[in-house]
């Protein structure tokens, strides 16, 4: 029994849960609001200790070290204090949503606040609104855990304080609370919208009270005079697309860099600060957030070559920050981006002809919602905060057509947003509203069958089939020609039946073949395996390799379901170990390897490795989708191992027993 079931009657407790609920978003979201305006306050107290006074003499050699400093203070704090404030914030919120109920450590909500601070108050070039997700989201968590309210309930305040930090940083209520059902939750449910737009509320109208409501992007009030301007929008929409893809793949590419580098942690961080610190030098409004530069580009007051300049300086300071282990959000870094290819097209089109684009600064606030809308998959967002952060709702329809090109254009080249794509690449699978198919989430290959020593060929006799066919106590067999591979199979049933037959005994089993249906790539997923089974109404699928177009083995009905119950076995017996261990520690620690394509340890089986016992092997992800581990499980080069160590302090010692089987640290999570 809960606390507050504890403080009410059961009886009545049904009845007035949608209330609790509300008030306690309500209260997260009062703490989402101070959290906002602390945090500014700190941003700013940070910024004049390290870099205030160098940037007011004009460009400075000093102003080199102002990055490197405050990146070196951060990452000191995410590699001894708390690993989760490390990146851009979201990603952690729905890592616990995913994997933990929605639990937070409260530290977290300390150390989330100090961190990005430093990292943007020196002069890194991150954005303030993931930092405060995660604030708001710790506070919510940590009162969900402290009224041990059931992981739903924690996991709605989780949401609702996201949602009220977003709000109250941005002076936009209705993105806030989009931000939280959107990007968090996932899904629109009656339960989750009330509490969570009245913490998004709440929390900015207690910003409001002590800063001022103003928008923080405030234009002049833009009309949209040409009638072709909507096809522009589009247009521009796709660019914005492929601009998306390249920020989401290039945050990956970054932090994957970085971890790669045979450097101490301290050493990367001072390396990437130096490198931002010396771009600073040249163009500083790439530093910190960059709200008076993209004001300066919603009212056309910068050239379009300077900014497609700013874009460039901005897109490497952004990426090199986030992959030298800073602390800070890729939300206001992509209104950025946006700004600067926006304005630019716009402006292009105003030198072609004033006609076509009266008004260039009005594509500069369409490239931001349509960027946004791209990167992190959330069209509703990016629309609604565009509109809030400019005060300008005339523009309504032209960010709604760029944003909504953008968002469908970037589906092509991916499904992973911003947020999700180094979760899906650890094997976490982030379900979105009617998404939630487990099987989607396994691979094929967890239910091959090789074609191996139980094939036989098309001149084998019947009677020959039928005694391998009882010795390996199979229902099937494949059959292989040398000329064509694989022509179909034999089953039981047909055998029996031709035995029975005096005058077809001794006939061979090119008479009874059954051919198969097309095949399924070896990187579908199970989902896609058991749909195309119930569509050609068979037992037995080939599979197909993608590169190569060889048939590589078989997948039956059966064996589709074994591999999925086997993966559900596996989840539970992996939450008991890693629960064994944590209570054998007081912390744990997530660290992701990757096996080079020369390793020794290519072609052997994942007992091989002799791992100790403080680490456990939680998943292993390859190129063709996340596969069950298990003993036997025969490792591949490329294929990447999610390792759970505990006590975090063996961390080391677990990375070198790896490194000794030339095995890569590829991230420390």
């Amino acid at each position: 029994m809960t606390n507050v079931e504890r403080a009410i009657p059961r009886l009545f407790y049904p009845k007035w849960e949608p209330w609790i609920v509300s008030l306690l978003a309500m209260v997260t979201g009062v703490v989402g609001g101070f959290g906002a305006i602390v945090f500014r306050w700190m941003i700013k107290e940070v910024h004049n200790l390290l870099i205030g006074d160098v940037l007011q003499k004009g460009p400075h050699p000093l102003l080199i070290f102002g990055p490197a400093l405050g990146l070196l203070i951060v990452s000191l704090i995410t590699h001894y204090g708390a690993r989760e404030v490390k990146g851009h914030g979201v990603p952690q919120i729905l890592e616990a949503l995913a994997l933990r109920g929605g639990k937070i450590r409260p530290r977290v909500g300390i150390l989330g606040i100090i961190a990005p601070a430093v990292t943007i108050g020196s002069g890194g070039s991150v954005g303030r609104e993931g930092p405060i997700a995660l604030i708001g989201a710790a506070f919510g968590s940590t009162l969900g855990q402290l009224l041990t309210l059931p992981e739903k309930y924690t996991s709605l305040l989780l949401a609702a304080g996201s949602a009220a930090g977003i709000a109250a940083t941005f002076n936009a209520p209705i993105a806030g609370g989009f931000f939280g059902l959107e990007i968090v939750l996932g899904s629109y449910q009656i339960g989750a919208i009330v509490p969570v737009f009245l913490a998004a509320v709440t929390g900015t109208t207690v910003f409001d009270a002590i800063m001022g409501s103003q928008a923080v992007l405030a234009t002049p009030p833009y009309h949209v005079i040409n009638h072709f301007a909507l096809l522009f929008m589009m247009g521009l929409g796709l660019i914005m697309a492929i601009v998306g893809v390249l920020y989401t793949k290039g945050l990956t590419a970054s932090e994957d860099f970085f971890d790669r580098l045979s450097l101490p942690f301290w050493a990367k961080a001072l390396l990437g600060g130096m490198v931002v610190g010396l771009i600073g030098l040249f163009v500083p409004e790439v530093l910190g957030v960059g709200y008076p530069t993209m004001h300066l580009a919603l009212t056309n007051q910068i050239l379009w070559g300077a900014l497609a300049l700013l874009f460039v300086f901005k897109y490497v300071a952004t990426l090199i920050t986030i992959g030298a282990g800073g602390s800070g959000g890729v939300f206001a870094p992509s209104l950025f981006l946006g700004g600067m290819v926006g304005g630019a097209f716009g402006n292009l089109l105003y030198h072609i002809s004033p006609n076509l684009a009266p008004h260039p600064s009005i594509y500069a606030i369409a490239g931001m919602a349509a960027l946004f809308a791209a990167a992190a998959q959330a069209p509703f967002v990016a629309i609604t905060i565009l509109l809030e952060i400019t005060g300008d709702y005339h523009l309504t329809a032209p960010v709604m057509a760029c944003a909504a090109v953008s968002y469908l254009t970037y589906t092509f080249f991916t499904r992973d947003s911003m947020y999700t794509v180094k979760l899906r690449r650890r094997g976490i699978k982030i379900l979105r509203g009617d998404d939630i198919r487990p099987m989607a989430a396994i691979s094929v290959l967890s239910a091959l069958q090789p074609l191996g020593d139980d094939a036989v060929s098309p001149s084998t006799s019947i009677h020959e089939a039928w005694q391998k066919m009882t010795a390996l106590s199979r229902s099937f067999l494949p059959v292989i020609s040398r000329s064509q591979g694989l022509d179909g199979i034999v089953t039981m049933r047909d055998i029996v039946a031709a035995m029975q037959q005096q005058d077809r005994k001794n006939n061979t089993v090119a008479s009874i073949i059954q051919p198969l249906p097309k095949p399924i790539m070896n990187n579908d997923s199970l989902d896609e395996a058991i749909r195309y089974l119930s569509i050609y109404d068979v037992e037995v699928l080939p599979v197909q390799d993608s590169q190569t177009h060889h048939i590589v083995g078989l997948v039956t009905r059966s064996g589709v379901l074994k591999a999925y119950n086997a993966s559900a076995v596996h989840a539970v017996d992996t939450a008991h170990q890693v629960e064994a261990l944590k209570r054998t520690a007081d912390d744990g620690v997530f660290v992701e390897v990757e096996i080079p394509d020369d390793s020794p340890m290519v072609g052997k089986q994942l007992k091989d490795l002799y791992l100790s016992e403080d680490a456990l092997i939680v998943s292993v992800t390859r190129q063709q989708g996340a596969v069950i581990p298990h003993g036997n499980f025969a490792i591949k080069g490329g294929d990447r191992l999610l390792v759970y160590v505990a006590p975090a302090s063996r961390r080391e010692h677990v990375i070198e027993q790896l490194q000794a089987k030339e095995i890569v640290s590829f991230h420390g999570v």
